[in-house]
């Protein structure tokens, strides 16, 4: 699940690093209590050794964790150096402040967020034009102080007129969130809240186009720990002032039972139009493509009559209603990428009528209106982004101002006017924001920030390689180094990989990932089958039964590095987080023999048991089920936990967990540190971490993320030997 509209200095930090948070005092090594089970699946016998960790109420297994996390966090502070590192990341923050998620209204108000370099502020701004006078209209800190809490803003939404903000809040990485409503004139923040919601993934906060009220996403249930968390969520419309505070529902299983909705997904509404007169909701969860319905209505009602408007099976990407209701899509129906077009009055999408057929190794990405045709854009492996323009039936190319590694367009929503504004970043520069004139093809930089880092990585070298993987298909690698490397096979080198959901590993800019090469290292970001780099074929490649290609290709990308003398396995870090977690987690199973150390971040890895945790049934779209035999084979053999053997040289590996994850609950990555711990051939070779406060990485304070990123780090400096960071005696 993504998160959208964060200040891009925190997401940078936070989609990579999962905070911590200081527990107890402890300086030995503490080996979890093993209670095994056995069960039968198809005639296999199934042993799995510490399934008693899985009780978070047993005091034993959180006595277990506790121990080890503090273990961990003492060999984390005593690596020589660590202090400096932290200081190095921070002061990267400490020259300008830095401003995100701008959105712009109507009536020319901007809103953005910005960053008060070496404070850690955050605030919520706006401004009447882009070069009009900026007014801080909400302070996160002085909020907190007043309501003597330590939330975080995890969204925000300026209604239409931009005279209310909803902001969308939460604490201790919980995600799950409350979302409260500024008045921009008084200042003061209107006394209602509306509570269990998860804006940030979950439908998001959509104001109607009279500003009367907000579509949001209602979470019954908000344990975590619960079996019936997220289960049964429904699209509800509020009233803003409304005093019986009632939340209608417009969209649910509940609401609405012709239309089959499964408890465990999420109906969202994603389009709404007064001028067309309709509003379109979509069957959503951890899948690609999604059942989408629509009502023809502008009036918001609790009954609405909702009719089919296209299948998860027609594999629709992205779809816009232009002016004259005709509807621009693309689809992979027919196993390649390309644009059709139907109409709002008879939908139709069979994908036959085709206006833009398949663009030779790329894919198309998204759609944008324009008065007489639309934009579009493509990628190619997931990083190398193109943007065209269709008018009359053709369409041409459009010259970027810079090389695009990523490309988003951001647009006015129910504008009259074309006014759009293009953002461009990549693996070594930062975003940079420009306002498209589409009359005369021109581009014109309106940032707000001075991009001061752009010219502090002039000397890192990016390379996009394809290369041949285990079964010879042409595999997308990016190799980010400086230009003055030499091949002598003795490179510290840092490889993290995905590979789940049909989500690209795309370029985007990390000024402090980027210290890894400015030390002499290399980065490699592999593009493993199970992500959408090539579309949906691509997915499918690394699913369910074909999942193994995710950590084949992840193997083969290690070994090509190797082979071309850039590296060796002495040499060799790995990471990856959350569904990243079964790439890694197989990786180091797999062949242990190819890697030193691995960092594991709130990683999914028990697959076998995965679907019994409160957000598992959910994903059993990606991974599978037990219940069926050919997904309980595949569940098996993507499982880490279960390819554990005893007397393994298993690399140095740190696994985490957050006590408030509501992805990945914490048993499932404890049960696999806890066996590997037991089971690897090296004593003290396995170090967990369960942040007691965090989740599974959203919605975190800066100033512990600055903490994590710097525990990485040394950690795998240490492990890497790196002659200054080590134990200190």
């Amino acid at each position: 699940m993504s998160i959208k509209h964060k200040s891009q200095k925190i997401l940078i930090l936070i989609l990579i690093f999962i905070n911590h948070n200081r527990l107890y005092s402890q300086n030995q090594i503490s080996y979890a209590k093993s209670i095994p089970e056995k069960e039968m699946y198809y005639g296999i016998e199934i042993i799995d050794e510490y399934r008693n960790m899985e009780n978070l109420k047993d005091s034993s297994v959180i006595n277990w964790m506790t121990q080890n996390s503090n273990y961990t966090e003492n060999i984390l502070n005593s690596i020589s150096n660590r202090d400096s590192l932290y200081k190095r990341f921070k002061n990267i923050d400490n020259d300008g402040d830095f401003y995100s998620s701008i959105l712009v209204l109507k009536n020319n108000l901007h809103f953005y967020t910005k960053f008060i370099s070496g404070s850690n502020k955050n605030l919520i701004c706006l401004r009447k034009g882009f070069n009009g006078e900026e007014k801080v209209v909400f302070d996160i800190d002085e909020y907190n102080r007043k309501n003597k809490t330590e939330k975080v803003i995890s969204t925000y939404a300026p209604n239409n007129t931009g005279t209310k903000i909803a902001l969308a809040l939460t604490e201790g990485g919980k995600e799950i969130a409350e979302i409260v409503f500024l008045d921009i004139k008084t200042e003061k923040i209107l006394p209602y809240v509306i509570t269990n919601t998860w804006p940030s993934d979950l439908g998001g906060i959509r104001w109607l186009e009279d500003d009367s009220g907000i579509i949001y996403t209602h979470i019954p249930n908000i344990d975590n720990k619960s079996e019936d968390f997220i289960k049964n969520t429904k699209s509800v419309f509020y009233k803003i002032g409304d005093s019986t505070n009632k939340h209608l529902d417009i969209f649910s299983k509940e609401n609405n039972p012709e239309l089959n909705i499964k408890k465990e997904d999420f109906p969202l509404i994603n389009y709404l139009s007064k001028k067309h007169k309709i509003i379109i909701g979509k069957v959503s969860g951890a899948t690609t493509f999604v059942d989408n319905y629509y009502a023809e209505t502008d009036n918001i009602s609790s009954k609405l009559t909702w009719k089919p408007f296209y299948k998860k099976e027609d594999k629709i990407q992205y779809f816009v209603i232009l002016e004259n209701r005709d509807i621009i899509y693309i689809t992979e129906k027919s196993n390649k990428s390309v644009i059709c077009k139907t109409n709002l009055d008879n939908p139709n999408f069979s994908g036959n009528n085709i206006i833009i057929n398949e663009i030779e190794n790329e894919n198309f990405r998204s759609i944008t209106s324009i008065k007489n045709g639309f934009i579009f854009t493509t990628k190619k492996n997931g990083v190398i982004s193109k943007v065209y323009k269709y008018i009359n039936n053709q369409y041409s190319e459009i010259k970027l101002p810079s090389v695009a590694g990523s490309l988003s367009i951001s647009k006015i929503s129910g504008s009259d006017k074309d006014d759009m504004w293009f953002y461009i970043s990549g693996w070594t520069k930062s975003r940079e924001r420009y306002k498209f004139d589409i009359d005369k093809n021109e581009f014109n930089l309106q940032d707000l920030n001075t991009n001061k880092y752009n010219d502090s990585f002039n000397d890192i070298v990016v390379q996009e390689l394809e290369i041949k993987s285990h079964d010879s298909i042409d595999l997308p690698v990016t190799i980010i180094h400086n230009k003055n490397i030499v091949k002598n096979g003795h490179n510290r080198t840092y490889i993290t990989g995905y590979g789940a959901y049909g989500s690209s590993n795309s370029p985007y800019f990390n000024p402090y990932m980027l210290q890894w090469v400015i030390d002499g290292g290399i980065i490699v970001y592999t593009h493993v089958r199970g992500g959408g780099e090539k579309g949906d074929k691509w997915h499918k490649g690394g699913y369910k039964e074909t999942k193994p290609n995710s950590w084949k290709d992840f193997i083969s990308s290690t070994e090509y590095l190797i082979n071309a003398g850039y590296t060796n396995p002495e040499k060799i870090a790995i990471y990856g987080g959350s569904a990243g977690g079964i790439l890694i987690g197989r990786a180091i199973t797999e062949r242990p023999d190819l890697f030193k150390a691995a960092y594991i971040d709130v990683g999914v890895l028990n697959t076998l048991r995965f679907e019994t945790t409160p957000n598992g049934q959910n994903n059993v779209k990606e991974f599978g089920t037990v219940t069926n035999e050919a997904e309980f084979n595949s569940l098996l053999e993507m499982d880490p936990y279960h390819h554990i053997k005893k007397g393994i040289k298993y690399p140095v590996t740190l696994v985490t967990a957050g006590m408030n994850d509501s992805r990945v609950i914490a048993w499932v990555p404890a049960k696999f540190a806890a066996k590997l711990q037991a089971n690897s051939l090296d004593l003290n070779s396995t170090f967990f971490y369960a942040d007691i406060n965090g989740g599974h990485g959203a919605s975190q304070n800066i100033e512990k993320s600055y903490k994590h990123l710097t525990d990485m780090f040394a950690f795998f400096y240490w492990q890497l030997n790196h002659p200054d960071f080590k134990l200190k005696k």
